[in-house]
């Protein structure tokens, strides 16, 4: 789900082959796992955050709701956004360059979000799922690990507007 200004956005499965993102209206509840109690030391609390290359975003995902990617606004002081993918998120990153988010599930998409909205590319490689990637250092480019191979996909180089920071 992406919150965008009180709506969330929810990532639904549409078959082998579609997907996409859904609109939400609030209040949404949000996937919450329990931790193991058999488990001695589980994952709990924040497992995965990063700033963007502005600092202006900052991304989020609590072991307990593994696949809620939490987006702060930080010059605002609010949440900009909120994506719930169908499977637990393995891996996110900003781009070098600009305020562009992506991620990965283990499966053989790669979702992407800026300020402007989120997308999803399906990488067309039989037998390859996403369970980690880097951006080179110009954010023109993007290192796909599989568990025994790798990709690397060329992305569009986005031009860092400052993604609405006419509103500071």
């Amino acid at each position: 789900m992406i919150s965008y200004k009180g709506i969330l956005v929810k990532n639904l499965p549409e078959g082998p082959v579609r997907i996409r993102y859904k609109v939400m209206e609030l209040p949404v509840s949000l996937p919450f796992q329990k931790p193991p109690v058999d488990k001695p030391n589980p994952k709990q609390g924040v497992g995965l955050l990063s700033w963007s290359k502005d600092s202006r975003y900052l991304f989020t995902r609590n072991d307990s709701m593994p696949t809620v990617l939490w987006i702060w606004d930080i010059h605002q002081l609010e949440l900009a956004a909120i994506l719930v993918q169908k499977d637990p998120i393995r891996a996110a990153a900003w781009d070098p360059t600009c305020s562009r988010l992506v991620l990965c599930t283990g499966s053989d998409h790669l979702y992407m979000w800026t300020a402007s909205g989120a997308c999803c590319v399906n990488i067309p490689l039989p037998q390859f799922t996403i369970t980690d990637l880097k951006w080179n250092s110009d954010g023109s480019c993007l290192l796909l690990k599989d568990r025994e191979t790798f990709c690397c996909a060329t992305v569009p180089v986005l031009p860092d507007s400052g993604d609405d920071s006419s509103d500071d």
